[in-house]
């Protein structure tokens, strides 16, 4: 709102010349992208709270078409990025309302993902990923401890959980007037994080 005409005109000017894809939106927390990008994660959080495997979540949203499964997503990221910021804006969060545990466990075991060699998965000196059962059993072992109900989750379900996350929270970014028009969300999820375009 504050931003002048020349400023913006600037920004899209720069996002052409290096070849990027510019989209105005309204300044939120996470702007549009992580902020949709946030429930997201979080759904797929629970999935493995509640008994889907690691590799189950990722392999799902990734035959949905996603470029890259979640975890696998937050582990290239940096798992230590999320855990700053879910800190930082944890008096924000309504009381009562459950917020996965295990990702900032793992952190608290110096796993930030990639650039530790572990995360949700190990990795070897190319980062190449593999499943690690000892944290598989220790998430379970956590969520057991927690009181959360282990169960069989299909690939159905957890594509429905992760992508109704997402485009819910685009519906109310759009309700809100962070983003102009749907289109532009489209956009930054095309191009920003690996959405399939086929989908729609």
């Amino acid at each position: 709102k504050q931003t002048s005409k020349e400023a913006i005109a600037t920004c899209m000017q720069l996002a052409k010349k290096i070849g990027k894809v510019g989209v105005l939106v309204g300044n939120c927390r996470g702007f549009v992208g992580n902020r949709m990008f946030h429930p997201y994660m979080r759904e797929a959080m629970f999935l493995v709270e509640e008994g889907a495997s690691i590799e189950a979540v990722d392999k799902a949203l990734y035959d949905f078409g996603m470029a890259m499964g979640p975890l696998a997503t937050a582990d290239l990221a940096g798992l230590d990025v999320g855990w700053r910021i879910r800190k930082e804006y944890r008096h924000l969060e309504k009381p009562g309302i459950r917020q996965p545990m295990a990702a900032d466990r793992l952190c608290e075991m110096g796993r930030y993902g990639q650039k530790t060699g572990a995360g949700w998965y190990k990795y070897d000196q190319n980062r190449a990923a593999t499943p690690d059962p000892d944290i598989a059993e220790q998430v379970r072992r956590w969520a057991v401890e927690a009181g959360i109900p282990q169960r069989s989750i299909s690939s159905d379900e957890t594509v429905d959980r992760c992508i109704y996350a997402l485009v819910n929270e685009g519906a109310r970014i759009l309700e809100q007037g962070y983003a102009h028009r749907p289109v532009d969300i489209d956009i930054i999820f095309i191009y920003g994080y690996g959405y399939p375009a086929y989908r729609g």
